[in-house]
């Protein structure tokens, strides 16, 4: 059983976490989390594709952000956070010279996950094990692509018969959706302060493409809209996954 405990505290800490923990004291909570994280962009269109049009490569970003929450009792409560969160996707292709060209696509969002919390333990234990699950709104704040192709220039690219070329901002939904789940270990630094070590996981429902993006193509005077995706192009979802690293003061009423 020891060896099994050990196991398990080891998995934890080196495969990640999520926001914050739950704590065993009741009473209002207020902390700060920060979220090393890998982060994808899953199409099916995009993981079907041969590996010289579109080849996965993983990606890292970064969250943070302030957590406030509130427990009933010893072992239940909820949390709430907001969560800066740099994401995204890198993949390589080749161009029309046969060189393989690095594309990075960076999104920013503001994460509101509202989670509820379980708990095992009391104030008294230095070791709690929690779990936190829910669903949260995930808010773009900005959007950034580039790549290394040195095939061409920005300038070449343009061309004179198109007009309102959406910008890569417009190119993806403002606001995306999807579950949360966390679980970890809260360590109990001093009587009303906590670590969390948690793994945390989180995969968007929605479209994180804007697939009614679309441009003007004018042929002789008279335009056509035109979408920026294919028109058979399925679901694109964000998903992320991380170990977060947490404080937490708790007000307790008793």
């Amino acid at each position: 059983m020891k060896g099994l405990t050990r196991i398990l505290l080891v998995l934890l800490v080196v495969s990640g976490t999520a926001f914050t923990g739950a704590f065993a004291q009741k009473g209002l909570k207020l902390g700060v989390v920060a979220l090393p994280q890998t982060t994808w962009l899953l199409n099916q269109q995009d993981i079907d594709a041969p590996q010289d049009v579109f080849d996965f490569k993983t990606t890292f970003g970064m969250a943070a952000g302030p957590m406030v929450g509130y427990n009933f009792g010893d072992g239940i409560g909820f949390r709430l956070n907001f969560l800066y969160s740099a994401q995204g996707q890198k993949w390589t292709n080749n161009n029309s010279r046969g060189d393989v060209v690095t594309n990075t696509q960076r999104l920013h969002y503001l994460k509101v996950p509202l989670l509820v919390s379980f708990n095992t333990g009391t104030d008294f234990n230095k070791w709690i094990f929690s779990f936190q699950a829910g669903f949260q709104a995930n808010l773009l704040v900005r959007a950034r692509y580039y790549n290394d192709d040195e095939s061409y220039t920005p300038d070449e690219a343009l061309f004179d018969n198109i007009t309102d070329f959406p910008t890569t901002y417009q190119r993806f939904n403002w606001i995306d959706y999807g579950p949360v789940v966390d679980f970890g270990l809260d360590i109990k630094l001093k009587y009303n302060v906590m670590a969390n070590i948690h793994l945390r996981a989180d995969y968007s429902i929605s479209d994180a493409e804007n697939k009614d993006a679309a441009y003007k193509l004018w042929t002789f005077g008279v335009p056509d809209d035109v979408t920026f995706y294919p028109t058979d192009r399925g679901m694109t979802n964000n998903f992320t996954a991380g170990l977060v690293f947490g404080l937490t003061y708790t007000f307790t009423t008793y």
